[in-house]
């Protein structure tokens, strides 16, 4: 009688050829989306979700893998859990011919794009580690990506802009130029990891290169916020990377620091008027004028908590619209916030309390935590400056609302297990 294992062998090899395939194509489909997404947001989403729909077949497959090690579970249900309120809220509220349809649109998508992501973080995390080609590739392409784009930023800047960083703010291919300051914040991130990654005497080199050629991308945006935060993390993970080695983080430190005075130079004019713009933003706030970009945040803020106790278990754009309206007849600081109130309030929390009540912010904070938990278990560093880059964008802004944005940074949360295997995660650079 014929050994049965005889017959089996073509199936299993045949099998092994399909997922190779699947988890090559896969691999693809987020290096492009990830290429693209600063580029033209909407075909990036597209090849996101081809990269969603391949991570199903990759799940069926490494199903044992994710039931062995439960714990890779937690970031994906949190992600799907925030996603599906986001959708079932804009399915019970959102009316035909509503004004803010565009808004209920921009929730929407959002939701979609964290439903998609926590499906490729859960097959990244159930797959076993890339092959060191497949790593190459990822880690190449990210660099490209980010040279590329401050490339294309110095461009914008160039030709669209006239070289002249006070008068212009460069969008790439955004709308917006403080969306771009957060995608970028992203890219770099992973880009920096990528560097770290290569090992070799050129590598601190090449990272203090890359830490310049970002900061002034960030900078030509002209927002503020990236060009605080961005430093700090790409610093800090940078120093957690080499925290056994005392004499790079010495020597490393001495060269941020030099490095940051010497980039003043040809940034002062920018953060000169940033920064008194800033300071009279502040001066026009304490004298009740929320009208100004700084006034209005900290107006949106208060909207945000305000509406939010009024409807502790959820309301509709609408709702909050003329509850704000009402509150602003008392109180004339929340004028501000009634020039943002058919988009977003500016803060994640607040927004998502003042819409979705009490369980959408528990949902958001089980959701930040959840990241944060995953990053330290696993020694996941660039996670964790992920994440952190994520928190807070979304005390000034919201980066999990709209097309865009909330693309790039459920990217970077994909990216940060691709260029992050389990294998790197112990390792150190001595």
């Amino acid at each position: 009688m014929p050994d049965s294992s005889v017959f089996s062998r073509p199936y299993r090899q045949r099998k092994e050829a399909f997922f190779s395939v699947v988890d090559g194509l896969f691999l693809a489909g987020c290096l492009l989306s990830l290429a693209v997404a600063l580029i033209n947001p909407d075909q990036a989403i597209k090849v996101f979700i081809f990269s969603a729909i391949l991570s199903l077949p990759a799940l069926v497959n490494n199903y044992d893998n994710l039931l062995k090690q439960k714990r890779l579970l937690i970031l994906p249900l949190a992600l799907i859990a925030f996603g599906l309120m986001q959708i079932i809220w804009v399915a019970i509220y959102k009316q035909q011919g509503s004004p803010f349809t565009a808004a209920y649109r921009s929730y929407q998508n959002g939701g979609k794009n964290l439903l998609f992501a926590a499906f490729i973080i859960a097959a990244i995390c159930s797959q076993p580690a890339l092959s060191s080609c497949k790593g190459r590739m990822a880690q190449w392409v990210t660099i490209a990506t980010g040279f590329g784009l401050y490339g294309w930023a110095g461009y914008q800047l160039y030709t669209v802009g006239g070289a002249n960083p006070l008068a212009y703010r460069v969008p790439l291919g955004f709308e917006f130029a403080t969306g771009t300051a957060y995608a970028l914040t992203f890219i770099a991130l992973l880009a920096s990891q990528a560097i770290l990654n290569l090992r070799g005497f050129l590598v601190i080199p090449l990272y203090f290169i890359h830490f310049a050629l970002s900061t002034l991308a960030i900078v030509s945006t002209q927002t503020r916020a990236a060009i605080l935060v961005y430093p700090v993390l790409c610093i800090a993970l940078f120093l957690l990377n080499y925290r056994h080695n005392r004499t790079v983080l010495f020597g490393a430190l001495a060269s941020f620091i030099i490095l940051s005075l010497a980039a003043l130079i040809p940034l002062k004019p920018v953060l000169e008027q940033r920064y008194l713009e800033f300071k009279s933003d502040i001066t026009a706030y304490q004298g009740d004028n929320s009208n100004t970009s700084i006034g209005a945040r900290f107006a949106m803020q208060k909207a945000g908590l305000e509406t939010g106790q009024l409807k502790p278990w959820g309301e509709s754009l609408e709702q909050r619209s003329a509850a704000l309206t009402d509150l602003n007849k008392s109180d004339p600081s929340l004028s501000g916030a009634l020039l943002f109130v058919n988009v977003h309030l500016h803060n994640e929390l607040m927004d998502t309390f003042s819409l979705k009540g009490y369980p959408g912010a528990i949902l958001l904070l089980i959701l930040y935590t959840s990241a944060i938990y995953i990053s330290l278990k696993q020694k996941n560093i660039l996670l964790l400056m992920v994440t952190g880059a994520i928190v807070a964008y979304g005390l000034s802004d919201m980066v999990l609302y709209s097309k865009g944005e909330s693309l790039i940074s459920m990217l970077a949360l994909c990216f940060a297990f691709i260029l992050m295997p389990g294998a790197m995660r112990e390792q150190s650079h001595e």
